[in-house]
């Protein structure tokens, strides 16, 4: 008797570039980007939208999240943070911050706000921000979340050589 069975192994891939590397979460990959600030990208299996970017800065952590804060708080009235707290990343700390923000006309989603994050943290002299665009609620808290989580406690920036 043959038996076959079909289906996704669970075995996380790592993608790893000469930066950075990662656990990719399950049901996720890795996009091809080509912007010179972003390390790297990630979509759901099955999507055409890179909904998580990990990218690079010369501004702190600390500004950058205030510079998120101030600007949205001043350009949206909607605008509310729901979670700004220390958040470990690479051996070290990192600023987590999960807002929400009102849609604009014409997004034709069923939610009347939309839920981002970003993470910032430093390593190496240059600070890192892993963020995520901004989505319904239940798509945040069931698909980018986890991945946001999986993405933070795995990943790895590779220190230069002098």
């Amino acid at each position: 008797m043959v038996m076959v069975f079909s289906g996704c192994l669970s075995l996380e891939d790592e993608y790893e570039n000469s930066i950075l590397s990662f656990k990719i979460p399950e049901n996720w990959t890795v996009v091809d980007v080509t912007n010179l600030d972003t390390l790297a990208g990630l979509k759901p299996v099955g999507t055409n939208s890179t909904l998580i970017s990990i990218t690079t800065t010369d501004v702190s952590p600390q500004e950058l999240v205030e510079g998120y804060v101030n600007d949205y708080s001043q350009t949206d009235p909607d605008f509310q943070i729901i979670e700004n707290e220390p958040v470990p990343v690479d051996g070290g700390e990192g600023i987590k911050l999960v807002y929400k923000m009102g849609r604009k006309d014409g997004e034709g989603l069923n939610s009347s706000y939309q839920v981002s994050s970003v993470i910032a943290f430093s390593k190496n002299n240059n600070t890192y921000i892993i963020s995520s665009v901004g989505v319904s609620n239940q798509d945040y808290q069931s698909r980018v979340e986890p991945a946001m989580n999986k993405v933070t406690s795995t990943i790895k920036i590779k220190g230069y050589l002098n």
